[in-house]
């Protein structure tokens, strides 16, 4: 039988990238970690590692990439287990991972994730921010329960449990020449200048698609991977962004800057989603975040 702490030195050492690294989390010396972890091996009769001269970072062998496959559905099985004891034992604690695009770290999902912690003070959150492709990615592997995501590629491994269409505006300053308009064509926007995403975002293939259909070579005044940049240069006069309105803006008189609908056979909505992975059951506190989560955008959504 393989040593259950071997298990958590080696997955240990696969997320932080070396043994030292690894040693310093947990506190342990790095001579007894790769011990372990030398232990694993002989018992597996594999190599978990790849040991090359020059190489900066550890890379998982395909032993090691099944064993730490094998970790990651072992601690999520027991966070599992220890929130059912809780929840039995009236504790309501708990720990929920979730992920959020960089446009959720202002207005709804803030004001949701304190409404919910007013609720279940006791339970604790672990906030990851990146684009959609990498979210995935970790709940697939089991590091994240849930995330928010932009049109989510195809992947069998993914469930979506809440699902939306979200128009696509032109984001003007008041007093822009676009702004008064109740909606524009994407020639409309062709002779101004545009703040768009940069290739590390999950956008930029479908704006690539969308010039290329209408003959639009686009003048990028600011191109980013940052969203919200876009956004604030935008409603700041530098040059037009191409964006969602946030979940829960809207247009007002008082407002400095306006969302106008494009309406362009060539323009799609938005697809945005709250994804968990298929099949996994999600411990108790997660499960509930989730339903919580999928109920508070249901309500946002209605008229």
């Amino acid at each position: 039988m393989i040593s259950a702490t071997g298990v958590r030195y080696f997955a240990e050492v696969t997320r932080r990238g070396s043994f030292r690294a690894a040693a310093e989390h947990l506190a342990v010396a790095a001579s007894a970690i790769s011990r372990q972890v030398a232990l694993l091996e002989e018992q597996l009769g594999a190599p978990l590692f790849e040991r090359s001269r020059g190489r900066s970072a550890l890379r998982l062998t395909a032993a090691g990439e099944i064993l730490m496959q094998y970790a990651r559905s072992v601690d999520n099985e027991m966070q599992r287990v220890q929130s059912e004891i809780e929840a039995l034992r009236g504790l309501r604690k708990g720990h929920v991972r979730v992920g959020i695009p960089e446009s959720f770290t202002r207005d709804f999902f803030p004001a949701f994730l304190a409404g919910f912690s007013r609720q279940f003070p006791r339970i604790t959150f672990q906030v990851e921010m990146a684009g959609t492709p990498r979210l995935l990615d970790l709940v697939v592997a089991g590091e994240l329960d849930a995330t928010l995501s932009f049109n989510p590629p195809p992947m069998a491994d993914i469930k979506h449990v809440f699902e939306r269409t979200l128009p696509t505006c032109v984001l003007v300053p008041r007093g822009h020449p676009l702004a008064e308009r109740p909606s524009v064509r994407l020639s409309d926007c062709a002779e101004y200048g545009m703040a768009l995403p940069d290739l590390a975002t999950s956008a930029k293939r479908v704006y690539d698609e969308m010039f290329a259909k209408a003959k639009i070579r686009p003048h990028a005044l600011l191109v980013s991977n940052s969203y919200e940049l876009l956004r604030g240069a935008a409603m700041h006069g530098m040059g037009i962004a191409i964006l969602n309105p946030h979940l829960n803006e809207k247009n007002s008189a008082r407002a400095t800057y306006r969302y106008v609908p494009i309406r362009d056979p060539r323009v799609k909505p938005q697809r945005f989603t709250v994804s968990v992975q298929h099949g996994r059951s999600l411990p108790i506190a997660a499960a509930t975040f989730v339903d919580s989560l999928v109920q508070a955008l249901a309500e946002d959504d209605k008229p």
